[in-house]
């Protein structure tokens, strides 16, 4: 007999929830100040954990693999941020 799949807290309408705070957290810092954002889910501790990216060109290991918010207003996007990434 298959095991049941457990299914992951951010994926459970809580983790959902907690989602869409977040992101929308990190996009009001990223247009606030320019700087591209990450966003992980922490299944662990039940949290999405937000982090402020360096250069595009200095992005390393979990840098690479999360998810990117970008500044939405390209007049403030600081150098080595942005949608484009050369601003």
């Amino acid at each position: 007999m298959a095991r049941a799949r457990k299914v992951p807290w951010s994926e459970s309408p809580a983790g959902h929830a907690a989602y869409v705070a977040a992101r929308a957290d990190a996009q009001a810092k990223c247009n606030a100040d320019g700087f591209d954002r990450g966003i992980e889910a922490n299944d662990v501790f039940r949290s999405w954990h937000v982090f402020m990216l360096p250069r595009r060109e200095n992005r390393y290991g979990h840098e690479i693999r999360c998810e990117v918010i970008s500044c939405e207003v390209l007049d403030r996007c600081q150098a080595g941020h942005g949608p484009r990434g050369d601003s």
